[in-house]
């Protein structure tokens, strides 16, 4: 298994899903579903910058850091 391949495509999938919930947020009228979509986008990219974050540690483990 490539690994790093791996992280990056969840990295996408985070990616994909945040901006789908920040379309939703945008296009709720009302603000109890914008705050729980808004929850939802924050933690979506949380989760991206950690992988990305995980995905550069685990590059220069393996020594394909450039």
């Amino acid at each position: 298994m490539d690994w790093l391949n791996f992280l990056k495509v969840m990295i996408i999938e985070e990616k994909a899903a945040r901006d789908k919930y920040q379309l939703a947020m945008d296009l709720a009228d009302d603000p109890n579903i914008k705050a729980v979509f808004e929850k939802l986008r924050d933690e979506e990219d949380f989760h991206a910058n950690f992988l990305e974050g995980e995905y550069a540690r685990l590059e220069r483990l393996l020594g394909k850091g450039g």
